[in-house]
């Protein structure tokens, strides 16, 4: 059977309709070729939604926006069809809510599921809801704030009228005149602060020598406190059985004693006498320091070179055997000695009177420690030279030895040396 053109273009024509059909509904969101639930959502404001509007169910497109008209009691109110194609049932209960899609303003109607064991028809009327867009959000939360900056600068306001009226000009002379005391003060406290801390620095073994020493005499008048309660009762009894007359006659014995001793002392001031002269003339005081000084270094020198001064014989088979002295200390090239002086908390100027003329005092910081040392050498016998002229006047100076500037213990850096 030969179909006509006119039946061609008659069928050609007709599916083109169907396809125009179905794809206008298609860009609006329907899909004909599905079923759908249809829900009817009742709304005072629809806050500019428009019909193909998403509808989700937990974030997933379940349905679209098919109609909104107003509804027929001239109430104002907007009624809003919602076509649901998924098969997923509401419970009673469901709500369908307008919410914001993004910042830009776009709508989406959101589904919240209700707990009901029975579930909304076809045509049903569902509850609706309306979320608050952003500037009501923001509005919110910005009200109180702007409330409680009001009432603030009304605060300030007033504190600075107030200020403004003490503040005159006698008032900032006398602020400005209590400030620099106050500087001062400060200062003078810091400069006390200072010197109180040295003192304490250089002084702290001797104080903590004098605690220990109150510490014992004290357990030691506790522990003997009978015994001088017994000495007092003899001194008392002692006292009572001396006759009048007999002190008497032993303060005038002391009288003509102290009598004699000024003649005594007045020969000594006028160098009468051997031990007048001892006192007055400081050459035999000289010579003393001189002959101590030249016995110290004899004594170093001793000790550094003992084969000088020592020879030790043995016999081995009749033979004369002579022991050679111990090697001395070798000079490494990464090896320094230095005497350590004291440790301080705060800095010392290095011409301070706390080092008593000692020269080239050099300072170092470790920590938060400041480090003084007096001398620094590569030959071990060389600073114990320097060691032994420094503890005249600091008997508390010790050696310490560095490893390419780095702290060794004395005796590592002796056994190094002496390889």
């Amino acid at each position: 059977m030969k179909i006509s053109k006119t039946s061609k273009i008659g069928i050609v024509l007709a599916i083109s309709l169907m396809v125009l059909v179905w794809g206008i509904n298609f860009l609006k969101g329907r899909d004909i070729l599905r079923t759908e639930k249809v829900y009817i959502a009742r709304y005072k404001n629809v806050g500019g939604l428009e019909v193909s509007t998403v509808v989700q169910l937990n974030g997933l497109k379940i349905g679209y926006v098919r109609e909104i008209y107003f509804s027929d009691d001239l109430s104002g109110d907007l009624i809003v069809k919602i076509a649901v194609f998924n098969k997923f049932p509401l419970p009673v209960g469901t709500t369908a809510e307008i919410a914001n899609n993004d910042l830009l303003g776009s709508k989406v109607v959101k589904l919240s599921l209700g707990k009901s064991s029975q579930f909304y028809q076809h045509n049903d009327t569902i509850k609706t809801k309306i979320e608050s867009d952003l500037m009501s959000q923001v509005t919110e939360q910005i009200a109180p704030i702007k409330a409680k900056a009001e009432r603030l600068i009304v605060s300030l306001d007033s504190i600075v009228s107030g200020v403004s009226i003490l503040l005159n000009s006698e008032s900032r002379r006398n602020i400005e005149k209590s400030l620099k005391q106050i500087s001062l003060t400060m200062e003078n406290l810091e400069q006390i602060s200072s010197d109180l801390s040295i003192v304490v620095g250089t002084q702290k073994t001797n104080l903590s020598a004098s605690i220990v020493n109150l510490k014992e005499l004290t357990e030691n008048l506790n522990k003997d406190s009978k015994a001088l309660g017994k000495i007092l009762n003899n001194f008392s009894a002692i006292s009572d059985s001396i006759n009048p007359s007999e002190l008497n006659s032993i303060i005038t014995h002391l009288n003509k004693s102290t009598a004699g001793l000024e003649t005594i002392l007045s020969n000594i001031n006028n160098s009468n006498g051997t031990l007048g002269l001892l006192v007055k003339d400081s050459t035999l005081y000289n010579q003393l320091a001189e002959s101590g000084e030249n016995l110290n270094r004899l004594l170093v020198d001793l000790k550094i070179n003992p084969h000088r001064y020592l020879k030790i014989a043995a016999f081995n088979f009749g033979k004369e055997v002579y022991l050679a002295p111990g090697s001395k200390y070798k000079t490494i090239e990464n090896i320094d000695f230095k005497v350590f002086l004291f440790s301080s908390n705060v800095q010392i100027p290095l011409e301070s009177s706390i080092f008593q003329g000692i020269k080239d005092v050099k300072e170092s910081i470790e920590g938060s420690k400041f480090l003084y040392f007096a001398g620094e050498d590569k030959s071990y016998d060389k600073i114990r030279m320097i060691l032994n002229k420094v503890q005249l006047s600091f008997p508390q100076a010790t050696l310490k030895a560095y490893q390419n500037k780095d702290e060794i213990s004395l005796k590592k850096a002796l056994k190094i040396c002496s390889k």
